[in-house]
């Protein structure tokens, strides 16, 4: 378990959750991987936190004809909307994961709440990395009080998501905006 160097909060304005379509999160994830085109050094493969960074991680490595990998990382103590993170996020990383990592290593989360799980998982990584790699991360939101954002995300939010391969939300919801463009840390 790591704690969060930091104390941030998410920020809700508790209205309704947003609820983005399977279509508008896969359209993210590939506008997200497009911009990582050229990376120098380039991307060698994907890892996706389990379990929200899994769908849109598997498209961006194929996107990126990168390997696919995943990374457990949990930190929320239920799935109830609106709670905040504890900042202690537990990751369990499967004997599966090569043990040395080259090029540049591309964590993906569906949303980046206050920055604590890709901190987390950068660390347990951290010492599987040769001489000139480098992680980046990367989600398809970013909570309006994430404090350390990712180095690519798509929407900032200030209210709760609902995601697609999530149970869904029994109130109503509220669409996105469109996507105009990827943000880049």
């Amino acid at each position: 378990m790591t704690d969060a160097p930091y104390s941030a909060r998410r920020v809700f304005a508790q209205h309704v959750p947003f609820a983005p379509t399977r279509y508008q999160c896969f359209d993210a994830a590939r506008l997200i991987a497009e911009s990582l085109v050229g990376t120098d050094p380039e991307v060698s493969c994907v890892i996706g936190i389990a379990s929200g960074g899994i769908e849109p991680a598997r498209l961006m490595a194929d996107y990126l004809k990168a390997p696919f990998h995943s990374v457990t990382a949990k930190h929320n103590t239920s799935d109830a909307p609106w709670q905040q993170a504890t900042g202690n996020v537990d990751v369990v990383v499967d004997d599966t994961l090569p043990e040395r990592f080259a090029g540049t290593v591309l964590l993906v989360d569906d949303i980046a709440g206050t920055g604590a799980t890709f901190s987390a998982v950068s660390e347990a990584l951290s010492g599987r990395l040769d001489d000139g790699a480098a992680i980046m991360s990367a989600a398809l939101f970013r909570n309006r009080g994430c404090t350390q954002p990712p180095d690519r995300w798509a929407w900032t939010v200030n209210d709760w998501v609902v995601f697609p391969w999530e149970r869904p939300h029994d109130g109503p919801t509220q669409p996105l905006p469109p996507l105009r463009q990827v943000r880049a840390r």
